[in-house]
C-alpha cells in the first residue's frame, strides 16, 4: 500500500517533470515565434499542462523566458569551459598556441553548428537580439565572460610572457570571429548557399587559427 512518503515523492517527481516540459515547450516556441508571439496558452498546450503551471513553477512568462536561456546557456558554458579546462590539464608543458586555438574553435562551434539544440539556441539568440526581453548583461554573465576568460587563460598558458590584459583582448577578438562564423553558417543553411558545407567551415576555422595565432604573437611582442 502506498504511504504518505510515496505520495510526496510522486508529487515532487510530477512537479519536476511538468517544469521540464514547460521549459522544453517554451524553448521551441520562443525560438520559433519570439517572446511576444509565443503565448502562455501555446506553451502550456504544448507542455500538456494547465495555464496556472507557468505561474506556479516560474512566476510568470518573463521568468520562464529567462529560465529557458539560463538553462541552455549554462549547458553551453560548461561544455566550452569544461572542454578547455580538460585540454589544458592534459599537458605539463605550455601547449602550442595553434593547438589551443584549434581546440577552442572546435568546442566553440561544435554545439552550435549541430542540428537540434544548436539551431534552437541560435534562433533564440537571434530573436533576443532583435527584441530584447532578458535583463541587461545576461549573455555577458552567463556565457560570454566565462568563455572569454578560459580562452585568455589558455592563451597565457601557451605564451606565458603575454600580459593578462592583452590575452583578454585577444580572446575577445577570437570569440568575435567565431561568432561571425556561426551566424554565416546559419544564414548559408537557410539560403542553401555553397558556404554551408562542412569543408568550407573547416577551411574557415583553419584560417582563423592561423590568422589569430599570428595576431596573438604580434600583440604579445608589441606589449612588452
Amino acid at each position: 500500500m502506498p504511504t504518505s512518503v510515496d505520495h510526496a515523492i510522486t508529487r515532487v517527481e510530477c512537479g519536476a517533470a511538468t517544469r521540464e516540459r514547460l521549459l522544453d515547450a517554451a524553448e521551441e516556441l520562443f525560438a520559433a515565434k519570439g517572446f511576444v508571439g509565443a503565448s502562455i496558452r501555446d506553451i502550456t498546450t504544448a507542455a500538456e499542462c494547465n495555464l496556472a503551471a507557468v505561474n506556479y513553477h516560474f512566476g510568470g512568462k518573463s521568468d520562464l523566458y529567462r529560465e529557458v536561456f539560463r538553462r541552455r546557456l549554462a549547458v553551453l558554458r560548461e561544455q566550452r569551459v569544461g572542454a578547455m579546462r580538460r585540454f589544458l590539464a592534459k599537458g605539463r608543458t605550455s601547449p602550442a598556441l595553434e593547438a589551443v586555438l584549434h581546440e577552442f574553435a572546435r568546442v566553440f562551434l561544435e554545439p552550435l553548428v549541430e542540428k537540434g539544440l544548436g539551431r534552437v539556441l541560435i534562433e533564440l539568440w537571434a530573436r533576443e537580439m532583435l527584441d530584447p526581453h532578458l535583463p541587461p548583461g545576461t549573455f555577458e554573465l552567463e556565457i560570454v565572460g566565462p568563455v572569454q576568460q578560459v580562452l585568455a587563460e589558455a592563451i597565457e598558458a601557451a605564451i606565458p610572457t603575454i600580459p593578462p590584459a592583452t590575452a583578454r583582448l585577444c580572446a575577445v577578438s577570437i570569440v568575435s570571429q567565431l561568432a561571425q562564423v556561426v551566424q554565416r553558417a546559419r544564414w548559408a543553411e537557410l539560403t542553401g548557399t555553397p558556404e554551408s558545407g562542412a569543408s568550407r567551415l573547416d577551411a574557415t576555422v583553419r584560417h582563423i587559427v592561423r590568422f589569430s595565432a599570428g595576431g596573438v604573437r604580434a600583440c604579445s611582442t608589441g606589449a612588452r
